[in-house]
């Protein structure tokens, strides 16, 4: 009998890796008839250096950029399934895991690199950490 997969993550970051992602998504959720849940984490450590030590968890830039993103994503789905959206601020790759323990995820989809320069030379950081770490399957998606 094949695993049916009622609660899915699928983890955004802008990149079009992570776009690509939520598409998979949607036709996963539509064969197994269920919930997406869209998630944008606010890598506040990416730009921790540029500002020094303040926190940026409220910064309005990257507000935005997370809103943009989560946008795009909703704009994806097209309301072919149910779905939720979610913007964290933090480590993405020990938010996501934290989120799919915390919401009993059935499967987490995720692009194979993220929005960094470095993501783009290698299979992601976050991607390579949500695989090992993750507490439930997990559909990588170039």
């Amino acid at each position: 009998m094949r695993k049916q997969y009622k609660n899915i993550l699928v983890a955004v970051d802008g990149s079009e890796q992570s776009y690509n992602a939520i598409k998979e998504a949607v036709g996963v959720a539509k064969r197994n008839q269920g919930k997406l849940h869209i998630l944008t984490v606010k890598d506040i450590n990416r730009y921790y250096g540029l500002a020094g030590r303040m926190d940026l968890t409220g910064t309005p830039a990257l507000d935005r950029i997370a809103k943009s993103i989560l946008v795009k994503s909703c704009k994806l789905v097209n309301y072919e399934v149910e779905f939720e959206t979610y913007e964290l601020a933090g480590t993405p790759k020990h938010l996501i895991v934290k989120f799919a323990k915390e919401h009993d995820i059935d499967l987490i989809i995720i692009g194979a690199t993220g929005a960094g320069f470095i993501d783009k030379l290698m299979l992601g950081s976050t991607t390579q950490y949500v695989i090992i770490h993750a507490p439930c399957s997990v559909m990588v998606v170039r």
